[in-house]
């Protein structure tokens, strides 16, 4: 039996930068992620920084490899990441930080390769359905950005698609959503789905939606303006949560037309876990499947929430563990 060799996972997203440290790995367990720790992502200046941080905490343990999943396009050895202002060249940090094997991967590409390691009880219930087997499975969500990659399926053999699909045009479905977009246009040259969906986009569509009805906004911050809706204590913050729910039912059924998901949807991201009842409760899956002569083909696909927030921890695992035997 070969020795187990412990190495080094990350999930780095503009916020939040987690790792982890992978001790063991089980066709039947999976993997075992240990000594876990979460950093502010602004504390560092850049990924090299941030992964000596975690090495320190590591009290001198030996480890020669690990798998960055990072929040934007990673195409070659020079990248940058989109809501952090880094720079990354992977053969420098690889060389930098000591490590023999440096793979850095997309986050959401990270969330596709971990849903077959992702325990049921993380797992909730959006649209019920039977997906189809062999077709693709999309992984979207909105945290600080919003994430999209699909699992592809051939001849036995998995793979994943990253992309940059938060970044395409938002489409308006109604004439509220078209006043609001029109809002937003007028502060942004682009109207993406990121723009509104995601961490800061919750702030930016509270603030279009209170200037298309002309009343006076607050200056809530995105968690406040979750909170109060959850409590049900600003009738503003509360419609501003619904329209984001159903507004963002509408976009992952356009990705799942695009991506030809009829395999499954999962939503990732930070933000969905923590307003899940509020989710399931709201107008999502009603607008998921409202695509006129489409809305047969996304009856049954079944759209799941992860709340596991650490799923992108156990990707980069089976990633790394991948890579060795291609």
């Amino acid at each position: 039996m070969q020795t187990f060799h412990p190495y080094i996972v990350a999930d780095i997203g503009g916020t939040n930068a987690r790792f982890g440290l992978v001790t063991d790995h089980s066709e039947s367990t999976g993997f075992v992620v240990e000594n876990q720790q979460t950093y502010a992502s602004a504390e560092f200046n850049g990924l090299e920084q941030a992964v000596a941080c975690y090495q320190d905490s590591l009290n001198g343990e030996s480890v020669n490899g690990a798998c960055l999943a990072v929040a934007g396009p990673v195409a070659g050895d020079h990248f940058q990441l989109t809501n952090l202002n880094w720079n990354i060249c992977v053969t420098d940090a690889r060389r930098s930080l000591g490590l023999t094997n440096l793979q850095v991967i997309n986050d959401f590409a990270a969330y596709a390769y971990a849903i077959q390691y992702i325990n049921p009880s993380f797992i909730r219930e959006i649209n019920p359905g039977i997906g189809v087997e062999g077709s693709p499975i999309a992984v979207v969500g909105p945290g600080t950005g919003f994430g999209v990659a699909s699992l592809v399926f051939n001849d036995g053999s998995t793979s994943v698609i990253s992309s940059e699909g938060g970044h395409m045009s938002l489409a308006a479905n109604t004439a509220l959503q078209s006043a609001i977009k029109e809002q937003l246009s007028r502060k942004y040259s682009l109207v993406s789905v990121e723009r509104v969906f995601s961490g800061p986009g919750l702030r930016h569509l509270y603030h279009a939606y209170a200037a298309v009805e002309g009343t006076q906004a607050k200056q809530y911050r995105t968690a406040e303006i979750s909170l109060h809706a959850l409590q049900g204590s600003d009738e503003m913050c509360q419609r501003t949560l619904s329209l984001f729910c159903s507004w963002l039912g509408s976009v992952v059924g356009d990705l799942a037309l695009a991506l030809g998901a009829r395999g499954g949807i999962y939503l990732g991201g930070g933000i969905l876990p923590r307003i899940a009842d509020f989710l399931i409760a709201s107008d999502f899956q009603r607008s998921f499947k409202a695509k006129d002569q489409m809305s047969h083909y996304l009856e049954n696909i079944p759209v799941n929430l992860v709340t596991e927030g650490n799923s992108a921890l156990l990707g980069a695992a089976a990633w790394y563990q991948g890579s060795k035997q291609r």
